[in-house]
């Protein structure tokens, strides 16, 4: 039988004969395995209170003659291993997570074979999470201990990635150094589709981690495919001193090497870089040093070792997969082609297998105005102004092309403008004889510009009409308003007021009707038809504007001064208020002329 009674802090204690316990009562009580192994393994006279409130008390004696004779479950010591050590895993998760080394330090002294079990499904140990929590002080002291070994620092998570790799990817320069004084092969074991350390490094765009990754010393431990990996990957983040670092250690392999993904030489990858991105400041270099002086330095000793190659080997390193020079000038590269042909002027009179363009047709073709006269500029430049295509198409033939990525949110006429202004320019520069070329299609290069131009033309065009049409109204209008007040003058004709009425008015009639003929002009000449339209429109777009703005200008002052006649002897202050208003909307309709006109700019 069970004897209930009552505790001094008010549990039910229950004192149960060593004979009835089992597993039904640990199951009824919902006393856990655990409590259940600490009272039949624990001192005599065990005392312990559930969750439950129920203080459960058992004698000595009867614990050891029950323990003897009671058997275990099958797989309590299984469950309970598993248990403890889920429990273990999650404790040393967060502790590595928080940075707290000294409540880990005693779990692992008890369990050492912690330091290289995974913790988590993702397959890091604690050196992994400790690592990507950034938890130094964890990294530093688990690093140290005894039972941590070198190839335990080598395991790879699910990823892939040693926990080296990690340190790497997050460009944690500190971490790195404490990991590689216990294992120095750390950073030439690969992780992740086969990269190592410096490469993910070289991702990120660490510069100084890529720098301590890429020394001489660990160099020397690297495959040769994974030092060209890093030489294209450095290019490709703009890392010109790591770069050219490896090409000092193996100029003539990497220098005629390409890369896997596209089959580029690094003269290619440089040559493609963006002028612009050379002059950005960049913060990795030492003072005194830039960007643009490590390319050009890196470029020249690449150089130096491809023009030490046969010539038919030296042509098919630049010009496959494509010619170096042309993806200098199509990137508008200015340094990098000037660079080239200073150092090999031969290079001047290469061209494209694929269409028989030569340097300067390319510099025409992509408007790259700078490398257009730079190269006219050179001596031997004769060469190659009045080369032709496949297609027979000269310099000129190529300028009347329409730029593609011309911007399509400027007004027609200003994009027009544009486009003239450039094949008028490349026409002063060569010799008059292209203009009267033929191509292979039998056209001159003015046949060529009006050809390709003739959709733009006839937007200019629709807008021509637009804007007249609107101002002749606009015009149609100022006219009869001036005409109207010339015939009926208010007040005193001996006014001032009056001499100043009659000038405003007329200035107001005529420039009016002067605007009304410039617009009419557009629709009545005989060039509305023919192809340079485009070229005398402006002059009169322009002037019939610049008459209307005139015209509506005086045509206030005309107001203005009316109301001081009519006004002149009694609500004078009348005059006064029609006068600051007239004011007001001149100088609001000037600021919204020149606003419209500095957005339609930009």
């Amino acid at each position: 039988m069970v004897e209930e009674s009552e505790a001094e802090e008010n549990p039910l204690v229950v004192s149960v004969p060593i004979q009835d316990i089992d597993e039904e009562f640990w199951r009824l009580n919902s006393l856990p395995m655990s409590r259940r192994s600490f009272i039949e393994n624990g001192n005599p006279s065990t005392t312990i209170l559930d969750d439950t409130n129920v203080q459960v008390v058992i004698s000595s004696d009867r614990v050891s003659s029950s323990t003897q004779s009671q058997k275990p479950y099958p797989g309590e010591a299984t469950l309970n291993a598993e248990l403890e050590e889920c429990f273990l895993k999650q404790e040393l998760c967060s502790h590595a997570l928080q940075n707290l080394w000294q409540l880990a330090r005693s779990i692992f002294e008890e369990f050492p074979d912690l330091v290289r079990i995974p913790l988590t499904d993702s397959g890091d140990t604690a050196l992994h999470v400790a690592v990507s929590a950034k938890s130094t002080l964890f990294v530093k002291k688990l690093v140290e201990l005894a039972h941590m070994t070198p190839e335990d620092m080598e395991i790879l998570n699910a990823e892939g990635n040693t926990a080296f790799c990690m340190a790497a990817i997050a460009g944690n320069s500190e971490l790195l150094q404490i990991m590689i004084k216990k294992n120095e092969k750390l950073p030439v074991v690969s992780g992740h589709d086969g990269m190592l350390p410096v490469h993910v490094a070289t991702l990120g765009c660490y510069h100084e981690t890529v720098q301590d990754l890429s020394s001489d010393r660990l160099l020397h431990y690297m495959d040769f495919k994974d030092i060209k990996r890093l030489f294209f990957m450095a290019i490709s983040s703009y890392m010109y001193d790591v770069a050219t670092k490896l090409v000092e250690k193996y100029p003539k392999p990497l220098s005629i090497a390409r890369d896997d993904e596209e089959n580029l030489t690094a003269l290619h990858m440089l040559a493609r870089k963006p002028l612009e991105e050379f002059y950005m400041q960049d913060n990795n270099y030492e003072e005194g040093s830039s960007r643009q002086g490590h390319q050009l330095r890196l470029l020249r000793k690449l150089w130096a070792q491809v023009r030490q190659l046969e010539y038919k080997n030296r042509l098919e390193l630049i010009i496959e997969p494509s010619v170096v020079l042309f993806d200098a000038v199509k990137s508008g590269n200015v340094d990098v082609v000037k660079q080239l042909l200073y150092m090999n002027r031969e290079l001047l009179i290469i061209k494209d297998p694929k269409n028989g363009q030569s340097l300067l047709h390319i510099a025409v073709l992509f408007r790259q105005n700078s490398i257009f006269d730079f190269i006219l500029s050179m001596g031997n430049a004769n060469l190659i102004i009045r080369a032709v295509d496949k297609d027979r198409n000269n310099v000129l033939h190529l300028a009347a092309r329409q730029l593609e990525e011309a911007s399509l949110n400027l007004r027609p006429d200003i994009r027009m403008r544009s486009e003239v202004a450039w094949f008028k320019g490349v026409e002063q520069r060569v010799p008059p004889e292209l203009m009267t070329m033929r191509n292979k299609h039998g056209k001159t290069p003015n046949d060529m510009f009006y050809a390709n131009h003739k959709r733009l033309s006839d937007e200019v065009k629709d807008t021509a009409k637009g804007v007249s049409n609107s101002g002749m109204v606009v015009a149609t209008l100022i006219v009869a308003v001036s005409f109207a007040a010339a015939l009926t003058t208010p007040g005193d004709k001996t006014n001032a007021w009056f001499t100043v009425f009659i000038m405003a008015n007329a200035v107001a009639l005529f420039t009016s009707s002067l605007s009304l003929v410039s617009f009419l002009s557009i629709f009545t000449s005989s060039r509305f038809r023919e192809r340079d339209f485009i070229i005398s429109l402006y002059p009169s777009l322009k002037i019939g504007k610049m008459l209307l703005l005139i015209s509506v200008v005086t045509m206030v002052i005309a107001f203005a001064a009316a109301s001081f006649l009519i006004f002149d002897r009694v609500h004078k202050w009348t005059a006064y208020v029609v006068a600051s208003l007239g004011l007001f909307t001149i100088i609001m309709f000037l600021v919204l002329i020149l606003y419209i006109s500095g957005v339609t700019a930009n």
